[in-house]
């Protein structure tokens, strides 16, 4: 059973989005609804962990493709600075990468922007009692992808090689022929924050530390 929301307190929101257009109208929508108050704006995720940590918000409304430091990155921090904070992905993109990067990296909850405004009221609501959201479009991605990862083949086979996307072997490929993060967002037409979170993907798949043990990985095994 979830505990109850304390109906007269005040629920402290910090917004993070890069666009300023997007920010004042949410802050105006929040204006128009009781026990909301927004008590800090970041326009980039650096920024976001900063004012997490200073105002220490009840729930963040987390874009992902951010300058300075993408939102997975801002989020994991977070999570990990401010442990009574709720995260709630707020995005216009529902990549297979981002969802999974969020998700890992401890976001609440998970909506698109297309979202109705009486429903994310809802939602902030719900995770704020402890429970999480996906919105539905972005529930049956995560059971396509969970699928698509458990093939029928024996565990130590699964193990033994890591399953990547092409899109993953061909990040993990210039990786290893020692480009940025930048180069490769430049060459493949990506976000720079994009480009974060496929890193951070391969990263995990193939249970490494950093990008050097990744691009030995990837020759000793024959990844790419």
């Amino acid at each position: 059973m979830m505990p109850k929301i304390d109906e007269e307190k005040t629920v402290r929101v910090l917004l993070v989005d890069d666009h300023a257009l997007i920010r004042r109208g949410m802050k105006g929508q929040f204006s128009l609804e009781p026990g909301f108050s927004i008590v800090g704006e970041a326009l980039d995720g650096e920024q976001a962990v900063e004012l997490a940590s200073q105002l220490q918000p009840d729930v963040v409304l987390m874009d992902i493709d951010l300058p300075v430091m993408d939102g997975i990155t801002a989020t994991q921090q977070i999570k990990s600075n401010c442990l009574t904070t709720r995260v709630l992905a707020l995005s216009a993109f529902d990549e297979d990468i981002q969802v999974m990067g969020m998700l890992a990296a401890g976001a609440d909850g998970y909506c698109l922007k297309t979202i109705e405004w009486e429903q994310l009221i809802a939602v902030i609501q719900l995770i704020l009692q402890g429970g999480a959201y996906l919105d539905p479009l972005i529930a049956q991605k995560v059971a396509r992808m969970l699928r698509a990862n458990v093939p029928d083949v024996p565990q130590s086979k699964v193990i033994a090689e890591p399953i990547l996307s092409n899109r993953e072997r061909e990040i993990l490929k210039l990786i290893a022929q020692g480009r940025s993060n930048q180069q490769i967002a430049n060459q493949l037409y990506l976000s720079l924050g994009t480009v974060k979170s496929y890193v951070r993907m391969v990263l995990n798949k193939l249970s490494v530390d950093d990008r050097v043990q990744a691009a030995a990985l990837a020759v000793r095994q024959g990844l790419i």
